[in-house]
Protein backbone atom coordinates (compact mmCIF):
# COMPACT_ATOMS: atom_id res chain seq x y z
CA UNK A 1 0.00 0.00 0.00
CA UNK A 2 1.28 2.98 -1.03
CA UNK A 3 1.83 6.20 1.25
CA UNK A 4 -0.48 9.81 -0.21
CA UNK A 5 1.38 12.72 0.50
CA UNK A 6 -0.46 14.90 -1.49
CA UNK A 7 -2.96 16.09 -3.54
CA UNK A 8 -2.40 18.17 -7.01
CA UNK A 9 -5.11 20.04 -9.17
CA UNK A 10 -4.81 18.84 -12.16
CA UNK A 11 -7.13 19.71 -14.94
CA UNK A 12 -10.09 20.33 -12.81
CA UNK A 13 -9.99 17.59 -10.56
CA UNK A 14 -7.61 16.72 -7.66
CA UNK A 15 -5.35 13.75 -8.27
CA UNK A 16 -3.38 12.03 -5.38
CA UNK A 17 0.18 11.84 -5.78
CA UNK A 18 1.79 8.43 -4.41
CA UNK A 19 4.79 9.23 -1.94
CA UNK A 20 8.02 8.53 -3.35
CA UNK A 21 9.70 5.39 -2.56
CA UNK A 22 13.58 6.14 -1.25
CA UNK A 23 16.10 3.26 -0.05
CA UNK A 24 18.94 4.37 1.92
CA UNK A 25 21.66 2.16 1.52
CA UNK A 26 24.47 2.75 4.70
CA UNK A 27 26.46 0.51 6.99
CA UNK A 28 26.43 3.23 9.74
CA UNK A 29 22.99 2.73 11.16
CA UNK A 30 22.88 6.22 12.97
CA UNK A 31 22.89 7.45 8.97
CA UNK A 32 20.07 5.41 8.26
CA UNK A 33 18.55 6.28 10.74
CA UNK A 34 18.41 10.22 10.65
CA UNK A 35 18.14 10.23 6.73
CA UNK A 36 15.04 7.40 6.91
CA UNK A 37 13.62 10.00 9.24
CA UNK A 38 13.87 13.18 7.76
CA UNK A 39 12.88 11.80 4.57
CA UNK A 40 9.95 9.40 6.31
CA UNK A 41 8.73 11.40 9.01
CA UNK A 42 9.88 15.12 7.76
CA UNK A 43 8.53 14.42 4.48
CA UNK A 44 6.04 11.55 4.79
CA UNK A 45 7.42 9.65 1.89
CA UNK A 46 8.14 5.71 1.97
CA UNK A 47 11.16 4.93 3.37
CA UNK A 48 13.23 1.40 3.84
CA UNK A 49 16.86 1.12 4.60
CA UNK A 50 19.98 -1.54 4.19
CA UNK A 51 22.75 -1.92 5.92
CA UNK A 52 24.62 -3.42 2.56
CA UNK A 53 25.02 -3.77 -0.99
CA UNK A 54 23.65 -7.26 -0.72
CA UNK A 55 20.49 -6.12 1.33
CA UNK A 56 19.90 -3.48 -1.10
CA UNK A 57 19.91 -5.45 -4.33
CA UNK A 58 17.30 -7.63 -2.44
CA UNK A 59 15.11 -4.08 -0.92
CA UNK A 60 15.38 -2.96 -5.21
CA UNK A 61 14.01 -6.01 -6.62
CA UNK A 62 11.06 -6.00 -3.49
CA UNK A 63 10.49 -2.60 -2.71
CA UNK A 64 10.98 -1.23 -5.89
CA UNK A 65 12.48 2.64 -4.52
CA UNK A 66 11.51 5.47 -6.85
CA UNK A 67 15.24 6.74 -5.53
CA UNK A 68 18.51 5.24 -3.42
CA UNK A 69 20.67 7.14 -1.29
CA UNK A 70 23.88 5.39 -1.43
CA UNK A 71 27.14 5.03 0.94
CA UNK A 72 30.19 3.93 -0.92
CA UNK A 73 32.52 2.81 1.72
CA UNK A 74 30.14 -0.53 3.06
CA UNK A 75 31.57 -4.06 3.81
CA UNK A 76 31.49 -6.75 1.53
CA UNK A 77 30.36 -4.68 -1.76
CA UNK A 78 31.57 -0.85 -2.23
CA UNK A 79 28.90 1.59 -3.61
CA UNK A 80 30.52 1.91 -6.63
CA UNK A 81 29.96 -2.45 -7.31
CA UNK A 82 26.35 -1.84 -5.87
CA UNK A 83 25.59 1.15 -8.34
CA UNK A 84 26.61 -0.70 -10.89
CA UNK A 85 24.97 -4.00 -10.18
CA UNK A 86 21.55 -1.98 -9.31
CA UNK A 87 21.32 -0.50 -13.10
CA UNK A 88 22.01 -4.13 -14.29
CA UNK A 89 18.51 -5.00 -12.83
CA UNK A 90 15.60 -4.65 -14.76
CA UNK A 91 13.93 -3.09 -11.61
CA UNK A 92 17.28 -0.29 -11.75
CA UNK A 93 17.65 1.14 -15.01
CA UNK A 94 14.95 4.05 -14.44
CA UNK A 95 16.04 4.50 -10.37
CA UNK A 96 17.22 7.03 -9.69
CA UNK A 97 20.62 6.67 -7.34
CA UNK A 98 22.42 9.34 -4.76
CA UNK A 99 25.87 8.77 -3.69
CA UNK A 100 26.30 10.20 -0.08
CA UNK A 101 29.63 10.05 1.16
CA UNK A 102 32.19 10.80 3.01
CA UNK A 103 34.92 10.20 0.60
CA UNK A 104 34.49 12.99 -1.50
CA UNK A 105 36.83 13.98 -4.24
CA UNK A 106 36.72 14.51 -8.01
CA UNK A 107 37.70 11.02 -8.77
CA UNK A 108 35.21 9.34 -6.73
CA UNK A 109 32.61 11.69 -8.07
CA UNK A 110 33.36 11.18 -11.46
CA UNK A 111 33.85 7.51 -11.00
CA UNK A 112 30.05 7.43 -9.16
CA UNK A 113 28.91 9.25 -12.40
CA UNK A 114 30.46 6.47 -14.54
CA UNK A 115 29.01 3.32 -12.66
CA UNK A 116 26.08 5.45 -12.91
CA UNK A 117 24.95 7.42 -10.31
CA UNK A 118 22.81 10.41 -11.16
CA UNK A 119 24.41 13.05 -8.39
CA UNK A 120 27.26 12.73 -5.95
CA UNK A 121 27.04 14.15 -2.75
CA UNK A 122 29.89 14.32 -0.21
CA UNK A 123 28.71 14.41 3.48
CA UNK A 124 28.11 16.16 5.67
CA UNK A 125 25.31 17.56 3.61
CA UNK A 126 22.86 20.38 4.65
CA UNK A 127 19.44 18.71 5.16
CA UNK A 128 17.90 21.50 2.88
CA UNK A 129 20.27 21.15 0.26
CA UNK A 130 20.04 17.71 0.15
CA UNK A 131 16.26 17.61 -0.11
CA UNK A 132 15.95 20.34 -2.93
CA UNK A 133 18.62 17.92 -5.16
CA UNK A 134 16.20 14.60 -4.22
CA UNK A 135 13.13 16.80 -5.11
CA UNK A 136 14.52 17.95 -8.67
CA UNK A 137 15.76 14.29 -9.19
CA UNK A 138 12.29 12.81 -8.41
CA UNK A 139 10.56 15.44 -10.92
CA UNK A 140 12.42 14.50 -13.57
Amino acid sequence: MSTLTEIRQGEGRADLVPAPRVLVVDDDEDVRRGLAFALGTGRGWDVRTAADGFEAGYQVARFRPHLVLLDLAMPGMDGFTVCRRLRELAEGRDLKIVILTGYGGKENGERSLLYGADLFLRKPVDLDRLLAYLDELLQA
